[in-house]
């Protein structure tokens, strides 16, 4: 009909965009062999650079043409010229890299190019790049690409660290709901507000602001998730001491464990073990071979008589000094041990800030009882705040959690796994025992904190749910004589350590093959195997 413009089929137009799409793949063949010819040829020159910018500012994402731009400017730089036509080419650089964000505000290649060109000219104006990444964050606060870049110029022009701070306030308070402020907020608070005096990583009174300020965000969006890592993280933020927690001392081996990883350097320049006061020599040796790690075998010459004194002097890394008694279990076997503590330790100022908080969340969860983050904090508060004291209450959160988040169930078992050791760390320390075995109706799914029960002869883990991922963790029962395996939900024996047994229990074990039994009994016919 007259007068009315004529509306393609579905047919006609998708014909119609696929025949465009061939040419413009025609001719982006056809430049990228004359770019590819070029180079090949050595030929960098600016045609090269005009060809490979035009293909760029459709498609930003190429990295080989952006490497061949650096290799064309420095091809440009070496040759001595100018110091005006270089900066001309490196402000075009710019010009093109600035075009192509335009296109993709996320391209890894064009962030890059800039960073590069920024590093490589002799007269970078960092305040400008300052300037940019407040335009790109106004477009996109939580843009990630545009935080790293900021956090590069920054490390470059340094500008007042309280100004960042208080710039990721202002994004934070136009959108809660931004990782990269929070994760960038996080690393200039250490900076600016440690709390020197009391070896804390934060000042109480920022510490206070601080979870105040991520407990509104929370609760403005309880499903947001970046609020309520960013607290994780703030609950995180104490003073932690590596402590020395056992050595034992037997006419085979002694050792010595410690509460996390320490170094070889770390151990042999703060540990001191003496015999009948006289400061023994000998070598440290990782108990897994590493340069890192909670376990130290020490060897030395001396004789172990069965009327000695021994004692270990330690070191931490704040230059506090103890010393160590080991008193005689049995006949040549001398253990010493510190008292356990895993409580986190803050200033009575938070811990009233934590409380207060606490009461918000059971309050919160009145009104959504299934909300998984606020179930999860409200725990964590829990433990944080008298781990021993809201331990069961803690541990019914977590189960019900496993209901709420099957996805990471997982996760939850291991969490149970870790705060029930805790909590019957401290009582099997107060008894002279050299046997482990769980006290409590939960089962095992992980081993933590297994360093701890290195002194035991008999480890009783039978009637768990450990997998054979554990495996390589019994490395640390150096001292064990005895394991008790039965009825646990091991597949397979590959990774079980090299330990002195006398007597290993893996019966209930229904996975693992009768051929690899019978060649895990093979190659160690030094233990007697009940399966």
């Amino acid at each position: 009909m007259h007068g009315r413009v004529k509306v393609r089929t579905t047919e006609e137009e998708k014909l119609r965009k696929e025949k465009e799409r061939q040419e413009k793949l025609k001719v982006f063949k056809n430049v990228m062999q004359k770019i590819h010819h070029k180079r090949q040829q050595h030929e960098y020159d600016k045609e090269l650079l005009e060809l490979t910018g035009k293909v760029l500012v459709s498609n930003p994402d190429i990295y080989t043409l952006w490497n061949i731009r650096r290799e064309i400017l420095e091809q440009i730089r070496k040759s001595k010229s100018d110091e005006e036509e270089l900066t001309k080419l490196f402000n075009d650089e710019l010009g093109v890299t600035e075009y192509c964000l335009k296109i993709n505000p996320k391209s890894y290649c064009a962030w890059h190019q800039r960073e590069w060109v920024l590093t490589t000219r002799s007269d970078p104006d960092w305040k400008k790049e300052l300037n940019l990444c407040n335009t790109y964050l106004k477009l996109d606060e939580r843009n990630f690409h545009t935080w790293d870049y900021r956090r590069f110029v920054v490390s470059q022009c340094k500008p007042p660290l309280q100004d960042e701070f208080d710039f990721t306030t202002e994004k934070l308070l136009d959108n809660f709901s931004n990782y990269s402020a929070w994760h960038y907020r996080s690393k200039m608070l250490l900076q600016l507000y440690p709390d020197v005096e009391g070896g804390r990583p934060i000042q109480d009174k920022h510490h206070k602001h601080e979870l105040k300020m991520v407990q509104n965000a929370a609760f403005t969006d309880p499903d947001d998730t970046s609020a309520w890592f960013y607290q994780r993280w703030l609950l995180g933020a104490v003073k932690t001491v590596t402590s020395l927690v056992v050595c034992t001392v037997t006419q085979m081996k002694t050792t010595v464990a410690f509460s996390k990883q320490v170094s070889h350097n770390y151990v042999q320049s703060k540990t001191r073990i003496f015999f009948d006061n006289v400061a023994i020599n000998g070598d440290w040796i990782s108990c897994n071979g590493n340069n890192h790690d909670c376990l130290w075998i020490f060897k030395h010459n001396v004789t172990i008589n069965d009327d000695i004194d021994v004692k270990v002097e330690y070191e931490d890394e704040y230059e506090g000094h103890y010393v160590l008694k080991c008193v005689k279990y049995k006949p040549f076997i001398y253990i010493g041990k510190s008292e356990i503590c895993f409580q986190n330790k803050y200033s009575q100022p938070v811990i009233e800030e934590l409380n207060e908080q606490l009461e918000s969340c059971r309050q919160l969860l009145l009104l959504e009882p299934d909300n998984k983050w606020t179930l999860l904090t409200t725990t964590v508060f829990l433990h944080c705040i008298n781990a021993k004291l809201y331990h069961n209450e803690a541990i019914v959160n977590i189960k019900n959690l496993k209901n709420l988040d099957e996805q990471r169930a997982g996760y939850y078992n291991d969490l149970i796994s870790k705060w029930n050791i805790e909590n019957q760390l401290p009582l099997d320390y107060e008894y002279e025992n050299l046997v482990f075995r769980p006290s409590f109706s939960d089962k095992l799914t992980s081993l933590p904190h297994l360093q701890y029960y290195s002194f035991c002869e008999i480890i009783d883990l039978s009637n768990q749910y450990l997998s054979s991922n554990i495996l390589p963790s019994l490395k640390y029962l150096q001292h064990c004589k005895i394991l008790i395996l039965r009825n646990n939900k091991l597949h397979t024996l590959k990774g079980f350590p090299s330990i002195e047994l006398e007597k290993l229990d893996i019966q209930g074990n229904e996975d693992i093959s009768e051929e690899e039994l019978e060649n895990f009994k093979k190659n160690h016919d030094f233990i007697t195997i009940f399966n």
